[in-house]
């Protein structure tokens, strides 16, 4: 499931992150203070739900929403609004819902349930990954315990390459830096992934990896992560990069680099 949420007061827009989160874990959120590139997210991505605020500049919600409906006709549209005049507008655009503000995660759940296009739930669990400073893996909130720390480290790999197939050969050099990827190599390997592979499936992450007999991989769209709403330009995930990526493990040293090098640019 994918949402977007638009409001160009930034204070508004993390209240509205923080009750959408509360009232669904398994979705996607994108967020916006600038209509025209809620426009632009919506067009390379297919929008399921879209709340957004009526009041602002440039554009107003209710034309951001017409707009919106032309992209995609089954879109629901919840206005997130201080004020209630504007009901009838959204009436008349067929909007799923309209929560006054501050909006609670209560109120989000009644809206979820029920949409004017209902949207098929993922009954797979979306992990939150975070990895600026240690790298840590939550669940419904709770830091995941992982049975072995290979493993732990084989996610971290995958998250840091992003849904790049990763061969087995490669994670063998990851994780011993030297020696050739032996028959002993290879049949460590096999117990750390399924060590892995176990603990997702417990917590009903299964869908966040992807295998076959050669290579793995992790799939982004399963995954909520610091970095990748870093790449996507979320102000308030790049303001909280302090210059620490993965700290534990020395192959992120290149990402951290990367990272650092984009901080530098926006300071320009």
């Amino acid at each position: 499931m994918n949402i977007l949420a638009v409001d160009d007061e930034i204070h508004a827009l993390s209240m509205l992150e923080d009750a959408i989160s509360e009232a669904v874990t398994n979705a996607r959120i994108y967020l916006c203070q600038d209509v025209q590139v809620a426009l632009e997210t919506a067009k390379l991505v297919k929008i399921d739900i879209c709340f957004l605020d009526i009041h602002m500049p440039k554009k107003s919600g209710i034309e951001l929403a017409a707009e919106l409906k032309l992209l995609n006709p089954e879109i629901n549209i919840v206005f997130a609004t201080a004020f209630s005049e504007h009901m009838k507008e959204g009436i008349d655009l067929r909007m799923s819902g309209y929560l006054l503000k501050p909006v609670t995660a209560q109120a989000v759940k009644v809206e979820l349930e029920n949409l004017r296009h209902p949207v098929e739930w993922d009954e797979s669990k979306k992990l939150r990954v975070l990895t600026f400073g240690n790298f840590e893996v939550l669940i419904d909130g709770v830091p995941v315990k992982f049975e072995r720390k290979q493993a732990k480290e084989i996610l971290a790999y995958l998250i840091d390459k992003r849904g790049t197939s990763v061969t087995y050969a490669e994670l063998a050099s990851v994780l011993w830096e030297d020696g050739a990827y032996d028959r002993t190599q290879q049949k460590n390997l096999q117990v750390y992934v399924a060590s892995l592979v176990k603990t997702l499936n417990t917590l009903g992450a299964k869908k966040v990896i992807r295998k076959n007999r050669t290579s793995i991989m992790v799939d982004t769209s399963q995954v909520d992560c610091d970095f990748y709403r870093f790449l996507e330009g979320d102000v308030r995930v790049i303001n909280s990069f302090t210059g620490q990526y993965m700290s534990s493990y020395s192959w992120a040293e290149f990402t951290t680099g990367y990272l650092d090098a984009q901080i530098q640019k926006l300071n320009l």
